[in-house]
């Protein structure tokens, strides 16, 4: 197995520990408090900062799973336009190239904020939980979707120089043979 198709199977295996927990903890969470509420009258403060917490990490790293797949929402209506398919590679790989100056800027203003907060170090209200463990969230995922636009980017580059495309699916199936 290559080192390449190991990292990237790592990657999102990484992520979906990461997603899972996190909607497994936010389930327990809101479970608990709805037990202690309702059953018991005795309500827990601060679950729901945790569950925010969690939340954190569960949407961006779910972002970031999005864009791994390219399954991220688009309004791709270039293949209603462009029959050729060279052409429609070139017009795709523009569109990732804004994309990932976009993704650039997005983690540049994701460090510019992590690195306010941890100099803020704002808590949270009930449990004073540094926010900073949460706003890291912001940054891993985009530094993690602007490594995933960019090998989208190559990826169309290389459709237009007539490769095939590269397919992320065929290292799972791949993975799964060996």
């Amino acid at each position: 197995m290559r080192p390449t198709r190991t990292l990237w199977n790592l990657m999102g295996s990484l992520q979906n520990v990461i997603m899972v927990l996190s909607s497994v903890t936010i389930v327990a969470l809101i479970l608990v408090q709805v037990l202690l509420r309702y059953f018991f009258m005795m309500p827990l403060m601060g679950v729901e900062e945790l569950a925010c917490l969690c939340g954190f990490w569960l949407y961006f790293i779910g972002a970031a799973n999005g864009a791994r797949e390219r399954s991220h929402i688009k309004a791709d209506l270039l293949n209603v336009f462009i029959k050729n398919e060279r052409w429609l590679s070139a017009a795709k790989a523009l569109s990732s190239l804004i994309l990932l100056v976009l993704a650039t800027l997005f983690v540049e203003w994701t460090f510019s904020y992590l690195r306010w907060s941890v100099k803020s170090w704002e808590r949270s209200p009930a449990l004073s939980i540094p926010m900073v463990y949460a706003q890291a969230s912001l940054l891993v995922s985009a530094v993690l979707m602007l490594f995933y636009f960019f090998v989208e980017f190559l990826d169309y580059v290389r459709q237009v120089l007539g490769y095939s495309p590269f397919n992320p699916e065929l290292y799972q199936s791949e993975q799964e043979c060996e």
